[in-house]
């Protein structure tokens, strides 16, 4: 007699498995390369990209990873320098690169933001290195591991969400920087300092649950958040690698941070407080005796 409302009631609450959350872990060995085939970091040119796995081995939690650094000079300021793309290499720490200005040699091989052999420290935004992470889907990033690092290793992030502006292809970071990201889609998620390998290898970030598919993980630098604080004493000496990310799959786009909150999902309560008034009122509906009308 009821069934038609239990079919209700399961397609009302349907979208509370639809959006379940899946964690995931990254780690940045030889291992991981997609099917074990590592010819992406193998590549020297410039613009190489990797695809990964992750440690669940499943198509839908590949990323693929492309190196750029803010090398292309623009004005005398260092706060409008430009990205170009870098060498993406594993090492046994993890992920590395090689900007257009490095030596690739140690300690040159790992994100920095060191300067080169043409010049010295550029503050606050001229020669960052970072890793541009292209995730298979919408992912919230909440961990980043490093697996080496010399001298410091302090590291800014942001995500693409398109909550101002956009990018045709955000995969593709070049001649912009980094006060043109945050004009071009890309939010700031945070500065993370003092990290260290061994003591201190893993952060959490991202408290304000921001999930995109493009993440960028660079060398520290002001010009991040869109300050550009050229005395900042946290700009250099920053050399370290990559070698896992943290995540979860299934939430919300955008968020935290001031940025948007596209593709999002009503709160599992409020489905639920929905689905159980919608078949309350059904089931009164269906109780109630109709009411004969007798010709006079």
């Amino acid at each position: 007699m009821f069934k038609p409302n239990y079919l209700l009631l399961a397609a009302l609450l349907s979208p509370l498995t639809a959006h379940a959350t899946a964690n995931y872990n990254w780690s940045f060995t030889s291992s991981s390369c997609d099917n074990n085939n590592c010819s992406g970091v193998s590549s020297s040119s410039y613009g190489n990209s990797q695809t990964f796995d992750s440690t669940a081995n499943t198509d839908i939690s590949e990323v693929n990873v492309r190196a750029f650094s803010s090398t292309k000079d623009i004005d005398s300021t260092e706060t409008r320098e430009q990205f170009e793309t870098a060498k993406l290499q594993l090492w046994s720490g993890g992920l590395g690169a090689t900007s257009r200005e490095d030596y690739g040699s140690s300690p040159d091989h790992a994100f920095d933001n060191g300067g080169g052999r043409y010049d010295s420290y550029e503050a606050p935004g001229g020669d960052v290195d970072a890793a541009l992470f292209a995730f298979n889907q919408s992912t919230t990033l909440n961990s980043i591991s490093i697996g080496w690092d010399n001298g410091a290793a302090d590291i800014s992030v942001l995500a693409y969400t398109g909550a101002n502006g956009s990018m045709t292809n955000p995969e593709d970071i070049t001649n912009k920087s980094f006060l043109d990201l945050l004009n071009s889609g890309w939010e700031f998620i945070g500065n993370y300092l003092n990290l260290d390998s061994p003591s201190n290898p893993t952060v959490a970030i991202n408290t304000g649950n921001v999930s995109s598919s493009y993440w960028l993980v660079s060398a520290y630098t002001s010009c991040a958040s869109g300050t550009c604080d050229a005395s900042d004493p946290y700009y250099g000496n920053d050399y370290f690698k990559i070698s896992g990310l943290g995540g979860s799959t299934g939430g919300s786009t955008g968020g935290g941070g001031g940025g948007g909150n596209n593709g999002s999902v009503p709160e599992p309560s409020s489905l639920l407080l929905l689905a159980v008034g919608l078949l309350g009122w059904r089931l009164n509906r269906n109780s109630k005796v109709p009411v004969e009308t007798i010709a006079a």
